[in-house]
């Protein structure tokens, strides 16, 4: 479209009067003397030629000076000021009673306006007046000059090459450069338009901005260098040199730069493990390959970054390219480093900048039976009383292998020390029992070599041991034994009290207070004896008198241990006999007899009889005359103690004899008896009625001395004393009460012990209570377990009976145990009782459900239908009944996909799209039936299914936007790049890759546009025109390569932008014209006729249209398209 460009003349029309005015000259002053404006505006284009007049603006009023009527005849301008350089003139012309003000440039001048150097003149203008040659009055006024540009410069690039590198992998559309060239002149002459001189897809430039950008994918293996010629052209539609304005033109230079787009590719081919310690070298194979081609291909280093700390490996290269080894540096230990372990490779290229990526290589450490069981102590210490029942639990010898499986699982057996097969050891549990019923006495202490042997093959078995010391206890399970059972003893009487009679020993196998003794005597009757309770001296404790005591004593000697819970006792016998000694004199039964005797009695005759008494037992007593009968006439029996006369009496002088008589019975002598007597001369007997020895030769008088009497009662009291006894004399022993008659018995033995697996360690089970119904240590029960506890779990209290836990239960191990719980008494014989207790071991919630895959990968289509079924999760809990009954559920939030509750099996639940989500990594909870309430959950493993998503073809191509609209400049350089459409595909592969199309709805031969099929970018290929085509429709179709393919479409509607073509404004030839015309000349007379040019191209920007802006009154003159000026009004 073009514009419509105004210009102004000013047209003076004379009206000829029929009876001219008469004249009339007025006075005239500086006042009256004044430009119609103190400044004017005119412009002017550069490089003018001489005689070229500034043109005021449009509409502008008259540039000059009113003059009165036929007042001045000479009038001239002048330019005093602004013009240093003499470009311009000033001239005046006077039409009617005005006087115009014209600057033109002078003619005859070397120099031309260059609006470049100066654009602007201030000019000082002077009009001067006068009537005659001489001036008069004058008047000043300042015009501006503006110099107007005109396409006279050629844009220019600064620098006029360009070198630049780009990588490969620029994105489309990337700026990669951006050129500049400028042009000083001013509007549409000095804007500068890009394009490039020789049409290319591989790049575009900006029209306007110069940035060049990248419009196709660059490849280096394609072309490693591009070069570019830019070109620069203004938008001015002439030059001065009156052709099209000269392009300008630069040489762009792009290098591709090869872009290290592939990290190097790590392949590893591994033995499946290595076994440590062993002398392999080569663990691995590692081939490291890049996509790439020259030096970003080329492998620089292949390095082992972590995972070996302690350097045990090492990375050699071999003589194949990309090819090296794993080596085992130093020897491996498995049982350092048990995970094994994960060695991560990094390759790096020799690209720049290089590249670089990661591998991580597993190392499973096989292992080798290089290490020996380990006991947790050298020399274990146990003590165990030596009552203790077979198969009581002594130690657990804890055992450990730093090998692992068959090389860690360890057997103990005992290999020294027990050659009588006293112990026994659990070859799995490490549990030593008792095999044998223990003797201390026999033996006290053992030293047990035991043997720890791992399993590993027979070639590599390694064992070690460890001493056990045993020390068998002593309890009370031996009686005292005397030295002999039976002894006699003889004591003499009459020994003192406290007198030693014997000295009784007792020995007891036990030790300690179990043997130690103490003795007493048991007889009921009391005894004149006692026994020291620790030394066993039996002493007397009163005289003994064998005449009237007991002569022989059965004393019945006890000797106590001092052992617990009950005294051991035994007896002996010891019969102390009373030896009789002859510890009494004979005692006359009479003494201090006195009487008479006659003279006459003949010679031999018996006068008295003297009777002594001997205590003792057997003694013979004899008599003698002490004194008395110094004559010899008188003698006595010695055996009957009669005392006869032996001479005749008579014959003696004397009337009166004393004999004095004793007796002895060998040893003693009895105290002297005195026979008084009278000699008489009467042969009558004198005696009298009291007297005691009365015969018939005489009578004597003596003093009884009551031994008799005494004799009787010692007698008496003798006989008494050794008479049978007539009760037990003797206190029972303990075990006469009996022998182990009774064997023991349960009391309420329970039928069946229920336990939970989880029970703690030394719990009670239960108290198990039996009976005996002997005494002492006949009735002293044990309890103990001989059987059923294969896993060493369980140990019973030997004295209180008390069943506890001494292992972990697990019911997953053993549900059942059958203890055979046997009772014993400690009588001799022993005697012992059996019952069988089941141990019924409970569920608790203590194994969570198992996987038997806990990491599962499936693919599946995106179209699949709801309900497919992906997999089937396989979860079973070791526990019994509800504690594993196991549910499914998914835990990761999704609704894609869905687990039966009870079966397990995943699948589909809604409709899938890979676009939306390509992976799922669902976590698949197993949960177990168990646990009551928030402190016991039940328990619950997850498994990891990771389900790709395989990509079809369902998606079309989508453009960014709905619609593009884009403006662009009617005059843009053909090739310019006017949009860039953009649609994706979230389709993988070629199902992802979009390609363009473009429909010209316009159904051109011709078409104006064109789209890059790769890229979107839509060019001109022809020139556009605002007058011939506001807008263009287009429509792109993106389609992708899938089979079949998907396409959709965009509209683009690109509205051309009209660029002001018409450059030039008409030209009158001259500024004012001037005619007449007589009045009263009829509508439609001929006025006068003016002309103006148009320097455009032919065409409707070079068709000039006229019209009268002012000036004519009330519309007496009109023009028409000609320039003739005619009358329209009277």
């Amino acid at each position: 479209m073009s514009l419509l460009v105004l210009i102004g003349c000013l047209l003076s029309v004379t009206l000829i009067r029929t009876q001219p005015a008469a004249s009339e000259e007025l006075p005239i002053s500086d006042t009256d003397f004044q430009f119609t404006r103190s400044l004017y505006n005119v412009s002017i284009p550069e490089n003018s030629l001489a005689k070229t007049y500034a043109a005021p603006p449009p509409g502008e009023g008259r540039m000059g000076i009113h003059l009165p009527s036929n007042i001045f005849k000479n009038i001239r301008y002048k330019i005093v000021g602004g013009d240093r350089d003499r470009f311009f003139k000033a001239e005046q012309r006077i039409v009617g009673d005005f006087c115009f003000l014209h600057i033109r440039t002078r003619t005859g001048n070397n120099d031309v306006l260059n609006r470049e150097r100066h654009d602007r003149y201030e000019l000082q203008i002077r009009a001067m007046a006068g009537k005659g040659t001489k001036y008069t009055v004058q008047a000043d006024t300042q015009v501006s000059v503006t110099v107007l540009d005109n396409n006279d410069l050629n844009p220019i690039f600064y620098p006029k090459e360009y070198n630049t590198s780009v990588s490969e992998d620029t994105p489309v559309h990337q700026s990669i450069l951006k050129v500049l060239a400028e042009d000083a002149d001013l509007g549409r002459n000095g804007e500068i338009y890009y394009n490039f001189s020789a049409e290319t897809d591989q790049f575009a430039i900006h029209p306007v901005t110069g940035v060049i950008t990248l419009s196709q994918p660059l490849r280096y293996d394609d072309g490693s260098y591009h070069e570019l010629i830019v070109v620069a052209k203004d938008r001015g539609v002439f030059h001065r040199s009156g052709g099209a304005s000269i392009p300008s033109t630069a040489k762009v230079r792009i290098k591709v730069k090869k872009v290290n787009f592939h990290a190097p590719e790590i392949r590893v081919r591994r033995h499946p493990q290595i076994v440590e310690n062993s002398n392999a070298d080569i663990y691995a194979i590692v081939n490291v390959s890049d996509k790439d081609t020259g030096i970003h291909g080329e492998i620089k280093s292949l390095e082992i970054v972590d995972g070996d700390p302690d350097g045990h490996f090492r990375i050699r290269p071999t003589q194949q390219k990309g090819e090296y080894n794993i080596e085992v540096l130093k020897l491996l230990d498995r049982e350092s480093t048990p995970q094994g372990y994960t060695l991560k490779l990094r390759a790096i290229d020799r690209g720049i900048p290089p590249r670089e990526s990661y591998k991580s290589v597993p190392v499973q450490l096989a292992d080798l039976n290089d290490n020996a069981p380990v006991f947790n102590k050298e020399i274990y210490e146990v003590k165990v009383p030596e009552i203790a029942p077979i198969n009581t639990p002594l130690i657990r010898l804890k055992v450990t292998d730093a090998d692992e499986g068959k090389n860690a699982q360890v057997f103990l057996e005992i290999v020294g020390g027990n050659e009588g097969g006293e112990f026994h050891i659990n070859p799995e549990t490490g549990m030593l029992y008792t095999a044998v019923t223990l003797d201390a006495e026999a033996k006290s202490f053992y030293s047990l070599t035991v043997s720890a042997i791992d399993q590993g093959n027979a070639a590599t078995r390694k064992q070690s041991s460890a001493k056990v010391k045993i020390y068998v206890e002593d309890t009370n399970d031996n009686d005292p034994i005397f030295d002999k059972a039976e002894m006699t003893v003889w004591i003499d009487e009459n020994m003192p009290a406290g007198s030693s009679v014997t000295t009784v020993r007792a020995k007891d196998r036990d030790r300690g207070e179990n043997a130690y003794i103490s003795y007493l005597i048991a007889n009921l009757v009391k005894v004149p004896f006692e026994v020291e309770h620790f030394s066993g001296v039996v002493k007397t404790t009163q005289l003994l008198d064998y005449e009237s005591m007991r002569r022989e004593y059965v004393l019945r000697l006890r000797a106590s241990d001092w052992g617990l819970p009950y005294r051991r006792q035994t007896e002996m016998v010891l019969t102390v006999k009373i030896k009789d000694i002859n510890d009494n004199r004979p005692q006359f039964e009479k003494i201090e007899c006195t009487g008479h005797v006659p003279r006459y009695i003949p010679i031999g005759s018996e006068i008295i009889t003297l009777s002594a008494i001997d205590f003792d037992a057997g003694n013979i007593i004899s008599y003698r005359i002490v004194s008395g009968n110094e004559d010899g006439c008188f003698t006595i029996e010695a055996t009957s103690g009669t005392v006869s006369v032996s001479c005749d009496l008579s014959e003696l002088r004397v009337a009166e004899r004393e004999l004095n008589i004793t007796a002895t019975d060998g040893t003693h002598f009895a105290d002297i008896a005195r026979v008084h007597f009278k000699l008489v001369n009467s042969k009558r007997n004198l005696g009298s009625p009291t007297r005691i020895l009365e015969d018939e030769t005489g009578a004597f008088d003596c003093k009884d001395t009551g031994v008799a009497r005494r004799l009787t009662e010692v007698l008496a009291a003798a006989e008494n004393n050794n008479k049978p006894p007539a009760q037990e004399e003797f206190a029972m022993m303990p075990t006469r009460y009996g022998q182990n008659v009774h064997s023991p018995e349960f009391i309420d033995f329970p039928i069946e012990i229920k336990v939970n697996e989880s029970v703690a360690l030394v719990t009670t089970l239960t108290k198990l209570k039996a009976r005996d119904r002997d005494l002492g240590y006949n009735g002293k029960l044990i309890y103990g377990i001989s059987g059923g506890d294969e896993h060493s779990v369980f140990c019973i209290d030997m004295d209180s009976g008390e069943l506890k836990v001494i292992g972990y239960l697990d019911r997953e191990r053993e549900q059942e145990y059958l203890l055979n719980i046997t009772v014993y008494d400690l009588g001799n014989p022993q005697k012992s009782a059996s019952r069988v207790l089941p141990i019924t071991v409970l569920d608790i919630n203590d194994n969570a459900p198992k996987f038997e895959k806990a990491v599962a990968s499936f693919r599946v289509t995106e179209n699949a239908l709801n309900g497919t079924a992906i997999f089937r999760a396989n979860a079973t809990d070791a526990d019994a009944g509800d504690n594993a009954k196991v549910t499914y559920s998914l835990v990761t939030d999704t609704k894609d996909f869905a687990v039966d509750r009870t079966t397990g099996i995943l699948a589909v639940a809604n409709n899938l799209d890979r676009e939306r989500q390509e992976l799922y990594e669902l976590r698949i909870r197993a949960t177990d039936g168990g646990g009551k309430g928030p402190d016991n959950p039940p328990l619950y493993s997850e498994a990891l299914v990771r389900i790709t998503i395989d990509d079809i073809n369902d998606n079309a191509p989508q453009f960014s936007l709905s619609s593009y609209t884009v403006k662009i400049r009617e005059d843009i350089p053909i090739g310019s790049v006017v949009a860039v459409v953009s649609a994706s595909d979230p389709d993988l592969g070629p199902e992802g890759e979009v390609v363009y199309t473009l429909e010209d709805t316009d159904n051109e031969e011709d078409p104006k546009f064109k789209i890059d099929r790769l890229s979107g970018t839509i060019r001109t290929t022809r020139a556009l025109d605002f007058e011939e085509r506001q807008v263009h429709s287009l429509v792109v179709c993106a389609s992708d390569r899938g089979n079949p393919s998907l396409s959709s479409e965009v509209s683009v509607t690109i509205n051309v932008v009209d660029v002001n073509e018409n450059y030039y404004a008409p030209i009158f030839d001259e500024s004012v014209f001037s005619g007449s015309v007589a009045e009263n000349q009829p509508v439609g007379t001929a006025v006068m006729e003016v002309n103006a040019v148009d320097n455009d191209p032919p065409g409707e920007d070079s068709r000039i249209e006229y019209s009268i802006r002012g000036g004519d009154g009330i519309g007496i003159f009109s023009i028409d398209n000609k320039g003739s000026i005619l009358m329209s009004k009277l």
